[in-house]
């Protein structure tokens, strides 16, 4: 392997291991260890019966997780396009349920831009490997 598609494959992997780390830092923090309010209203805002929603946000954050962790494992085109669609549906659901949030200091713009960025330079490394080989 020749160094620029080192570099490449560096750039993907570092990619993968951040879009990986911030899943499941949101799945583990917020819904698994703290259960915060946010992550209450949201379920609340859904007519979610109090008794489940400690369940519906673990439940959440397990997914999380495990979203998270296909990255450390598998690099797929799929999974990227996954993270990206996924981004822009929770960040629609969220400007329907709790659009005060968008204009708050480590809001989910923020926050879904900077993931769903690393899925594209992701995919353009995919991309410039795949074309590597067939060269």
């Amino acid at each position: 392997m020749n160094s620029l598609n080192q570099t490449i494959q560096q750039i993907l992997r570092f990619c993968q291991l951040i879009i990986a780390v911030l899943w499941i830092y949101q799945g583990l923090i917020p819904k698994l260890i703290f259960q915060v309010q946010d992550e209450q209203y949201v379920w609340q805002q859904l007519n979610v019966p109090t008794s489940y929603i400690a369940w519906m946000i673990s439940l959440s954050g397990i997914a999380e997780i495990i979203f998270g962790s296909l990255f450390l494992f598998l690099t797929y085109k799929s999974l990227h396009w996954l993270n990206m669609i996924s981004l822009i549906g929770l960040f629609i659901f969220v400007l329907c349920i709790y659009p005060n949030q968008i204009y708050q200091a480590f809001n989910p713009v923020v926050m879904n831009i900077a993931l769903a960025s690393l899925s594209v330079i992701s995919l353009w490394c995919i991309n410039a490997l795949q074309n590597a080989k067939h060269e």
